[in-house]
């Protein structure tokens, strides 16, 4: 039992319970909540798979040789978007049949815009000259492109019919053969 002076029968003093300021509560409560929510969304974001239907999502890019490509000028036309890197493996892999293809389909209706995702206009450019890529190609600068057609990695490639619908969806590498067979459908169309 403790007496009236505040220590107990041992003689400690009494341990009173620390009160916490209310504020500092909120701020801390509020910290949380939003940690929470960010990581929830960036969560939901990460579960959202590539477009594979509708209507191609609209861009424009500069190109690294300094034209500008709108892809909702392109109708009409197929249009093959690829997104790529200098870094990335099995973009180097699949950049001799991405030439083949745009060397074989160029004059047929069918255009080709590579997008840089994520990397350096020096690595980029250098990429180019060694593949000779000589469809247009352009940074993804912030990856607003990237983020409207939801990529997860690189490469991947989508194809967009004559109206502008995204037509195919290609989440990884692709060869000439595969990208053949569906240019040959679409242009049939």
């Amino acid at each position: 039992m403790a007496d009236i002076a505040g220590t107990s029968q041992i003689g400690d003093p009494l341990v009173r319970p620390r009160r916490i300021n209310p504020i500092m509560l909120i701020i801390v409560m509020g910290v949380v909540l939003l940690l929470i929510f960010g990581f929830g969304m960036a969560l939901l974001k990460a579960n959202l798979s590539q477009l594979e239907g509708g209507v191609a999502p609209d861009f424009s890019i500069k190109t690294y040789d300094g034209q500008n490509f709108t892809l909702s000028k392109q109708l009409g036309k197929v249009v093959v978007i690829n997104f790529w890197a200098s870094w990335c493996g099995p973009c180097r892999s699949e950049a001799p049949d991405l030439n083949a293809i745009w060397d074989e389909y160029k004059d047929r209706g069918v255009m080709f815009i590579g997008v840089g995702h994520l990397d350096n206009e020096k690595d980029a450019r250098a990429f180019i000259q060694e593949f000779g890529m000589e469809y247009p190609a352009g940074p993804d600068n912030g990856t607003s492109v990237s983020d409207q057609y939801r990529v997860k990695g690189v490469p991947e490639t989508y194809i967009v019919d004559k109206k502008g619908n995204l037509a195919v969806t290609i989440p990884g590498p692709t060869t000439a053969r595969d990208l053949r067979n569906y240019l040959d459908k679409l242009l049939a169309q």
